[in-house]
């Protein structure tokens, strides 16, 4: 059996930073009309408003493949914790005096 090697900590943390960066994203601002005024041409307003409506549907999409991904990380940090804790135990067991 190859030997593998992980980081609890690093893994866990991967969790939080993803969880926190799609909370960062789906905390920003919604901007998603703009006036000829606001830019200078009414071209330049209607290429903005294209692009508001797709990186608003974008984002939603990037939202949820981070929480997703961070969720997996977390789960797969508290599986590993169980297992390595439970090789532990059984380890304990065998070493035991009787």
């Amino acid at each position: 059996m190859a030997d593998l090697r992980y980081s609890l900590e690093l893994l866990s943390g991967l969790g939080r930073e993803l969880t926190s960066l799609a909370d960062a994203l789906d905390g920003t601002a919604r901007r998603t009309s703009w006036d000829a005024e606001d830019v200078g041409h009414r071209l330049v307003a209607d290429a903005l408003d294209g692009f508001a409506g797709s990186w608003d549907d974008r984002r939603e999409l990037l939202t949820r493949a981070l929480r997703a991904v961070g969720a997996m990380a977390t789960e797969s940090a508290a599986t590993f914790q169980d297992v390595d804790d439970q090789l532990a135990a059984e380890i304990r067991a065998v070493l035991e005096p009787r």
